[in-house]
């Protein structure tokens, strides 16, 4: 289950990448936002060779966002529906992606949009595969709104950043879930100075509360949940990508320290158990 978070999807790569190194590989894949374009490489070629390929896209740095400030007199002034178009991140997905259909990947993966008109979430898993990637990741104001099947599509993450339950519904019941949060860490926000710095903050509430409220809630019999911890980036950008190759490592060291005393626990607690 892979969450959304922008260029925090770096931070992502690393966690796939310790969790691949350990030999464990995905049956099905969940993904919103960023998530879901990650999800869609791992689909493509679910083996270190695939994860390489995904890291270098990474380290490329692709100018997918606006390289200036998020301004507030901007975002409330500019015309049109978004700050930018999408064609930077639909050459990137049409330029690394070897099939424009879900059913030609090489293991199932489903990502989740918002309907504009509904305001519920659209989970897309079968058809063309461009235009759900780029509604799942279509930040609201910056990206534009997606047209699918004559309805309006944005960012999954407005209502479900890190979609666990949707896991649940799978047609195959999971035994075993990994959740790839990268934005499970604690931090002190600072006070806000604008209007639109709450306005940020608020979002950043909305998107996080249904994860909470549903990581709480003990998971199906049978069924183990593995939330993997994410690392406090600092201050970034959200436009910033500079940082990529920085944030893959300290993903995969951070995710490979959490398995491995982990993996101990478990070890001991199985010990104990057979004395």
């Amino acid at each position: 289950m892979l969450g959304g978070g922008g260029n925090l999807g770096a931070i992502q790569v690393g966690m796939l990448q310790a969790v691949m190194e350990r030999g464990i590989v995905p049956d099905e894949l969940v993904g919103c936002s960023v998530g879901a374009i990650n999800a869609a490489a791992i689909a493509a070629d679910p083996t270190l060779d695939g994860f390489e390929r995904l890291r270098s896209v990474w380290a490329e740095q692709p100018q997918i966002a606006p390289v200036g400030r998020f301004d507030g007199v901007r975002l409330l002034t500019h015309r049109g529906s978004s700050l930018q178009t999408n064609d930077g991140l639909r050459h990137l997905l049409e330029t690394h992606l070897p099939h424009r259909r879900f059913e030609d990947f090489a293991i199932p993966f489903h990502v989740v949009a918002t309907s504009l008109r509904t305001g519920t979430e659209r989970w897309f898993s079968s058809g063309d595969v461009i235009k759900p990637l780029l509604a799942s990741s279509a930040l609201p104001a910056v990206f534009p709104p997606v047209h699918i099947e004559g309805e309006a599509f944005i960012d999954g993450g407005v209502i479900n950043n890190v979609p666990v339950s949707q896991v649940w519904q799978l047609p195959q019941a999971p035994t075993r879930v990994f959740v790839f949060h990268v934005g499970n860490f604690d931090r002190t926000r600072p006070p806000p100075k604008r209007p639109v710095d709450v306005l940020l903050h608020a979002f950043s509430i909305s998107r996080s509360y249904r994860f909470n409220v549903e990581v709480a809630q003990p998971p199906p019999v049978g069924v183990e949940v593995v939330v993997l911890p994410s690392v406090n980036p600092g201050k970034l950008r959200y436009n910033d990508f500079g940082r990529s190759g920085e944030l893959i490592e300290r993903g995969r060291a951070s995710t490979a320290a959490y398995l491995d005393l982990r993996d101990a626990g478990v070890a001991a607690g199985s010990g104990a158990g057979a004395d």
